[in-house]
């Protein structure tokens, strides 16, 4: 039987969902307030995700200024409205799956140690502290902080040394979005997909998905129930 210490999940579409008809309201918003078609922003706001999601755009605001310059907009008061509307949009549209605030309290009642690694950009702590994800967690590593996002190698081994975790010992739960399981698989970690029936489908690439024959649950009641997981395993 594995031996794992320390769990870490994935953020969205794993512990929390997004709801896209209030992510795309908010950009909506975000279109009408800098004067531009809501296609063409919302066009020019993808393309900056790569370099928000490893911190290259630092701020809510740098990921704006840069949206709206691709659109020809440098009024530094609509930049700003734009990100404000973006810090806003995440703080109403992310939420936490039916479960698992408690999953997470009852597998540190059980022992465990628990992280997160997510693909983030910096707007995304604005909803971590709505979601008290700090006092639930042990360990947070996000893309925009490490400069690196899954799935690198380098940001699963950047979790391993902040926790002193071996790869034997650690288990990754997530959607299995940006090859995540795969990547953890290939250095040894245990894996688990996290198939939730909801899903904020219009963010995922079926192109970079996980491949389909990992360990997988579709609840965290079904995640609490495995034997694998009733207590921490130990390496003697």
């Amino acid at each position: 039987m594995p031996s794992y210490h320390w769990i870490f999940f994935d953020l969205f579409d794993t512990l929390c969902t997004v709801d896209e008809s209030r992510y795309y309201e908010g950009k909506r918003k975000g279109a009408e307030a800098a004067g531009v078609d809501f296609s063409a922003f919302i066009e020019a706001w993808k393309r900056t995700s790569p370099d928000a999601s490893v911190g290259k755009l630092r701020t809510p605001y740098d990921r704006a200024e840069k949206a709206l310059g691709a659109l020809g907009v440098k009024d530094r008061k609509v930049v700003a409205e734009v990100a404000r509307l973006d810090v806003e949009t995440i703080q109403d549209c992310v939420g936490f799956y039916g479960g698992a605030e408690d999953c997470l309290r009852i597998l540190r009642s059980r022992g465990f140690d628990l992280g997160l690694i997510s693909n983030a950009t910096a707007t995304t702590a604005f909803a971590i502290g709505s979601l008290g994800l700090r006092a639930l967690l042990q360990c947070l590593v996000f893309s925009y902080e490490a400069g690196v996002a899954k799935p690198d190698p380098a940001i699963y081994q950047l979790a391993l040394r902040r926790t002193g975790c071996t790869p034997r010992e650690a288990l990754f739960v997530g959607d299995g979005a940006n090859r995540e399981l795969d990547a953890a698989a290939a250095q040894g970690w245990g894996t688990l997909c996290m198939d939730h029936p909801l899903k904020a489908f219009t963010f995922r690439n079926p192109d970079t998905l996980s491949r389909p024959d990992h360990w997988a649950v579709r609840s965290f009641e079904a995640l609490l129930a495995l034997p694998e997981l009733a207590a921490p395993g130990r390496d003697d």
